[in-house]
């Protein structure tokens, strides 16, 4: 497999480190919370810059990522192979 090149931003993951853990973590970020679902570049520019610097996880080929996808979150792009992606729902 091929190491990740740490200089490099190509597919590293970002999460930020917001956490709803009540009503009352709702309503307080409720106009910040309302722009995740917006995929227009004014809100994404609005969120990055109130969410602040976000933790960077530096993936390898093959890695997997679990993650809250309450939790905002982003993937970075990559200039050359395919990313593989899946989605599903883990209950517990």
């Amino acid at each position: 497999s091929t190491r990740h090149d740490s200089s490099s931003n190509d597919g590293d993951f970002y999460i930020w480190p917001l956490g709803v853990r009540s009503r009352l973590d709702w309503y307080k970020n409720a106009l910040l919370l309302s722009g995740l679902t917006a995929q227009d570049p004014e809100t994404q520019v609005r969120l990055r810059s109130e969410l602040g610097e976000p933790h960077v996880v530096k993936l390898d080929p093959g890695d997997l990522v679990l993650l809250c996808v309450q939790r905002p979150h982003a993937a970075v792009g990559f200039a050359e192979g395919t990313r593989v992606s899946l989605q599903c729902f883990v209950q517990h």
